[in-house]
């Protein structure tokens, strides 16, 4: 069974524009690994465990697959593609790529489930080490 009910789903839609959409799944014989292997699909799948200090077993697993928006940023060349492929920005930028990401963050906003770790989904990637300077 899927969560929310689509009661609950429409109730929730007056609080934000990102709900999630979950089920909850015996996973006695896969591993977090092993899962993230059948839905590695694309180059943008990823993994992401939620270990804390001493912990040897995460607690969560959240893994994604076929994202709806890839954000690269080379150089002062900003690009933005939808999951169909299409470009929607291509463009050379004088702005910092993390002033691009606050602007594309703006549109989105998380609805809180009681229930649900504190991060369910949402912006996930990764920065090069040169991305650094954009953060002195």
């Amino acid at each position: 069974m899927f969560y929310p009910s689509l009661k609950d789903f429409l109730k929730l839609s007056s609080q934000g524009n990102v709900i999630p959409i979950y089920k909850e799944i015996n996973a006695d014989l896969d591993t977090p690994v092993s899962a993230f292997l059948r839905i590695k699909k694309n180059a943008y799948a990823f993994l992401l465990e939620s270990v804390e200090g001493q912990e040897k077993i995460a607690r969560y697993s959240f893994l994604g697959s076929n994202p709806s928006l890839v954000f690269r940023s080379k150089a002062r060349q900003i690009e933005i593609i939808r999951s169909n492929g299409k470009k929607i920005k291509n463009s050379i930028s004088d702005s910092s790529p993390l002033d691009e990401l606050k602007k594309i963050m703006k549109d989105f906003k998380a609805v809180k489930v009681p229930g649900l770790p504190r991060f369910y989904g949402g912006l996930v990637g990764f920065m090069g080490y040169d991305s650094v300077r954009f953060f002195e």
